[in-house]
């Protein structure tokens, strides 16, 4: 009887065939182990950070308002936050907190600006229309929100003068709407305006060599109004009536 040959060892063979695919899956596992202790890890420092008094939120700075006490912003995120994780301090309800709180902000950036600290950046609401108080004057933006009292109206917002007594809501309303219409630089030649009712809107264009008065009529197509207005005042027209801006009419 003939011996069996002995194993063959070789690429080809069965038994090499075998020790591969057992160093292969040796070599899956030991990777997928090594991907689980590190999720582990990243977890378990997550979990830390997101605990751990040393990322207390300590400080806040507020910058780039004129209109929002600064003091207040920081005291009140404080009072809110202060203590808490960092991780935790979501910036976008920090944002939502600002903006709620102190309406005279039309936005607010927060961001990480250190271990225990938060950075806030304030864009201020713009007045458009100045209206005259036994105080001063009182500044509205183009959303109506109002922005205080001050003593001297702005340079380069409109004064909503006296016609008649104090206007209406309506009136103001309407008002606010014909100013949040203008372009800013047609908004800056506007240096009055006055309103009987919300449908009879008229005002002053000075351009400083250049003045006119002008009806506007209601609140609707702003621009095209105060830019026909504005062309006619160049001529040298110094009564204007635009409440139809087709057809003007000069005197």
């Amino acid at each position: 009887m003939v011996p069996l040959p002995e194993p063959r060892t070789d690429d080809n063979s069965t038994a090499d065939l075998t020790g591969v695919i057992r160093a292969r899956r040796k070599q899956v596992w030991r990777r997928r182990l090594l991907l689980i202790g590190a999720v582990a890890t990243i977890l378990v420092i997550a979990g830390l950070l997101w605990f751990t008094p040393l990322l207390a939120l300590g400080k806040v700075s507020v910058k780039g308002s004129q209109l929002v006490d600064h003091e207040q912003v920081t005291e009140s995120v404080l009072d809110v936050y202060g203590g808490t994780p960092l991780p935790r301090v979501r910036p976008g309800s920090v944002e939502e907190k600002v903006l709620e709180e102190f309406p005279r902000a039309k936005q607010a950036s927060v961001h990480y600006s250190g271990l225990r600290s938060l950075s806030i950046e304030i864009t201020d609401r713009q007045p458009v229309l100045a209206i005259t108080t036994t105080d001063g004057f009182t500044l509205f933006d183009d959303e109506a929100v109002s922005l205080g009292t001050v003593d001297d109206a702005p340079k380069g917002v409109t004064v909503l003068e006296e016609s008649g007594g104090a206007p209406d809501q309506e009136t103001v309303a309407a008002v606010i709407r014909f100013m949040a219409g203008l372009q800013p630089e047609l908004r800056s030649d506007l240096a009055s305006i006055q309103a009987k009712d919300e449908k009879n809107l008229a005002g002053v264009i000075d351009k400083g060599d250049t003045k006119a008065k002008v009806v506007f009529g209601d609140s609707t197509s702003a621009n095209l109004k105060m830019r026909t207005a504005m062309q006619l005042a160049a001529d040298g027209r110094t009564e204007i009536d635009v409440s139809v801006p087709s057809v003007p009419v000069t005197n």
